[in-house]
């Protein structure tokens, strides 16, 4: 029986642990309504992982609904696995998708379906109720 416990309590630090890293000092600043999208070398500070590296590639940014890193990686790998795509970064703070993609294998708006999918609203997308509910309870975004 105290083996249960401890175990059972261990599990609970470390998915708390997990789940709250990297999320305490959130941006709470009103989200930039719409989706961006720029092609490659539109912004001159960019750094050079999010610089397209063939030019038929392009850069885009969606706003992407999550809280912890758990959702980072969710939501990168989703953006990956669209066909396409060279390259995703979700940043927490801001929770921006930077991508690079090949216009002529994909679009933005096929990469946000699939992140909605996964269980993360984007601008135009909302992942479905039953998706949302089955994330762990330190992704939840939803007011």
């Amino acid at each position: 029986m105290k083996t249960t416990i401890l175990a059972t309590c261990a599990l609970s630090t470390l998915l708390f642990i997990s789940c709250n890293s990297g999320s305490s000092d959130k941006n709470n600043s009103a989200p930039n309504n719409g989706m961006e999208q720029m092609e490659t070398g539109a912004q001159h500070n960019e750094t050079d992982h999010m610089t397209s590296g063939e030019a038929h590639e392009e850069h885009a940014m969606l706003n992407v609904k999550g809280s912890c890193e758990m959702c980072k990686d969710r939501i990168e790998k989703a953006a990956k696995e669209v066909e396409g795509v060279s390259f995703a970064s979700w940043e927490t703070e801001k929770e921006v998708l930077h991508l690079n993609y090949d216009p002529d294998k994909t679009s933005t708006d096929d990469i946000a379906k699939a992140v909605a999918k996964a269980g993360h609203d984007t601008d135009k997308y909302k992942a479905d109720q039953a998706t949302y509910d089955a994330l762990p309870a330190c992704c939840k975004y939803r007011n």
